[in-house]
């Protein structure tokens, strides 16, 4: 018996650990993208064209192909 307490212990702990982890997790979803009607020039910083997209209703934005434009993005 004094063998098998410590083991539950260890099983019961490492339970509680493997459900508070998939707790933590986010699901993330697809990710929406619609090139900024506002942002004018080449971007080169993802907060500047962030900032931008936030005023047309976005909550971010970021640069992406080439040549660099900036892109507004949305969870979908």
């Amino acid at each position: 018996m004094a063998i098998r307490k410590p083991v539950l212990c260890v099983i019961f702990l490492l339970s509680l650990l493997l459900v508070f982890s998939e707790m933590g997790k986010v699901v993330e979803g697809r990710l929406c993208e619609s090139q900024s009607q506002k942002f004018k020039g080449p971007c080169f910083s993802g907060s500047n064209c962030g900032n931008v997209c936030r005023t047309e209703g976005f909550p971010g934005g970021r640069c992406r192909h080439f040549p660099r434009r900036c892109f507004c993005v949305k969870h979908c």
